[in-house]
């Protein structure tokens, strides 16, 4: 499968920041900031900008214009430079991607949104000293031993461990799982799974399906012939809200529970009026805080429709980036880069304050549960809050 690169322009600041769109051939290493009086610094950012996940690349510019805007697109003079690369929500293409961005000297490359995709590069970044800003949901995005990689919203397993209290408190005792066989859908189903016994429940069906189906009919129809009092089911966001849509066509009553891609507007397109009542995990709900609700009504005025937890993890991620390279200066490497990060605490984010544990995890998530209420997200209860 070929890479393919979109073309857009950026207005941050008042400064034209382009997206470079094709990344040529030339040997890969660790990068060095800018040296000349104004020549720019370079930071990757990788999403899947075609294809059915290509709304995260739409998140991922709307978010580096508006992170640029409020923090700067230069640094003591140099501008940031963004290398675009497209990586289809395919590992091998995301690999394929990565050597031809890291060709370009980066300081840091954003991860893209699909978790496999961060996986796969993970091991080459890493290799070359370049720091992944991630807003990855996935566990082993931290657990693989690299000390390049930076998560700046919640794991699913400090998520679920959570969620699944929350689920069991509301007095479920049989639950029905359905997720797809991603890495990201295996590794949030398995970190709901061990939340709920935690609370000493275990699901009494479990059924999986394909990222590329369309029919699901075959796993919800274990999930009502079980009988079960609740349903967790996952996916990415437009399979999520699928999925929702066909369960209640086909008569499953019961509360519907889900992830984190429950929570935005493909989502709700794809559910309907399905989406009503569904309850999901976040770490960004407008309503939690006034500088949420700030935020949002700025994304929307700006951009035309609202942000979501992945739209603003990807806010986040930006602003990270940024304060490490004005922290780390125009000359620095991304080994300096990657410090920098390593030492950061950014406070009056739409998440609360972001800083890091050692192994690259958000040291104070903000996790929450939502429901859908008259086509609006509404917050249902904090579960965990940033200090």
């Amino acid at each position: 499968m070929k890479s393919r690169f979109s073309r857009q322009m950026v207005l941050a600041a008042g400064a034209a920041v382009t997206l470079v769109v094709s990344v040529g051939c030339g040997s890969s290493g660790s990068g060095t900031s800018a040296s000349g009086s104004s020549s720019p610094i370079i930071v990757g950012l990788v999403q899947p900008y075609s294809g059915a996940e290509s709304y995260y690349g739409k998140y991922a510019d709307n978010a580096w214009t508006m992170a640029m805007a409020k923090y700067g697109s230069k640094i003591k003079g140099h501008p940031i430079k963004l290398v675009k690369g497209d990586s289809k929500c395919d590992p091998a293409t995301a690999v394929s991607v990565a050597h031809k961005i890291l060709a370009q000297k980066p300081v840091a490359i954003e991860a893209p949104d699909c978790s496999g995709d961060t996986l796969a590069m993970l091991p080459i970044t890493t290799a070359k000293k370049v720091p992944l800003v991630s807003e990855n949901l996935a566990p082993d995005i931290t657990t693989k031993g690299s000390k390049y990689v930076w998560r700046v919203q919640a794991s699913d397993a400090a998520t679920n461990k959570l969620f699944a209290k929350y689920i069991v408190d509301q007095g479920h005792k049989s639950i029905g799982v359905i997720n797809d066989t991603t890495s990201y859908g295996v590794a949030n189903a398995a970190t709901l799974v061990s939340g709920l016994a935690k609370s000493a429940v275990k699901p009494d069906v479990e059924a999986t399906y394909d990222i590329a189906a369309t029919d699901y009919s075959g796993q919800i129809l274990k999930v009502k012939q079980a009988n079960v009092e609740a349903a967790y089911f996952e996916g990415y966001d437009l399979q999520e809200g699928n999925l929702v849509k066909q369960a209640r066509s086909l008569g499953l009553t019961m509360p519907i529970y889900g992830p984190t891609t429950a929570s935005d507007g493909t989502f709700l397109k794809a559910a309907g009026d399905a989406a009503e009542g569904v309850v999901f995990a976040t770490s960004f709900l407008p309503d939690w805080s006034s500088t949420a609700t700030t935020f949002a009504k700025d994304w929307q005025d700006q951009f035309g429709y609202p942000p979501n937890m992945d739209s603003v993890g990807m806010y986040q991620a930006a602003v990270v980036t940024i304060k490490a390279l004005q922290k780390a200066g125009p000359s620095a490497t991304a080994d300096d880069v990657n410090r920098a990060i390593k030492g950061l605490t950014v406070s009056g984010l739409p998440e609360g304050a972001v800083s890091f544990t050692s192994t690259g995890d958000l040291a104070h998530p903000l996790v929450m549960a939502g429901t859908w209420q008259g086509g609006a997200t509404k917050l249902v209860k904090i579960l965990a809050k940033p200090e």
